[in-house]
């Protein structure tokens, strides 16, 4: 199993599932939810097929505030997974959702190094 699988099936072998979780529903995997798209990601066209697991296993964080920062050089956690995340949680009904990209060359460690980047997006978020 990936050590940051996510999705309810995963979740469930973990017994880290409560009551709140539901099952996936065959809506969600062949229609896109209802989601607030930002500028910097639209939605895509086609979801992956893991995509509704992956939605369902978030969907406790539906009604929190996310913040989700990405690393355009970061191979450790590249870009493209950030997206999925985001992708993921605006499925499961997430409105609340805020992704923000970074560049830089630092890769994983731009969130140590770049403070001015990395603390505006948090504070544009926070505010």
């Amino acid at each position: 199993m990936d050590l940051f699988d996510l999705t309810l099936p995963a979740l469930r072998e973990l017994a880290m599932t409560t009551a709140t979780h539901a099952q996936p529903s065959p809506s969600t995997s062949s229609s896109r939810q209802s989601t607030v798209p930002s500028k910097s990601h639209p939605p895509p066209l086609h979801y992956a097929p893991h995509f509704p697991e992956l939605a369902a296993g978030l969907e406790p964080l539906k009604s929190m505030p996310i913040l989700v920062l990405g690393v355009q050089s970061d191979i450790l956690f590249p870009v493209e997974q950030q997206r999925e995340l985001v992708d993921a949680l605006r499925m499961a009904g997430s409105t609340q959702v805020s992704y923000f990209e970074l560049g830089g060359v630092w890769g994983h460690d731009t969130f140590l190094l770049d403070v001015l980047n990395v603390g505006g997006a948090v504070r544009g978020f926070l505010s």
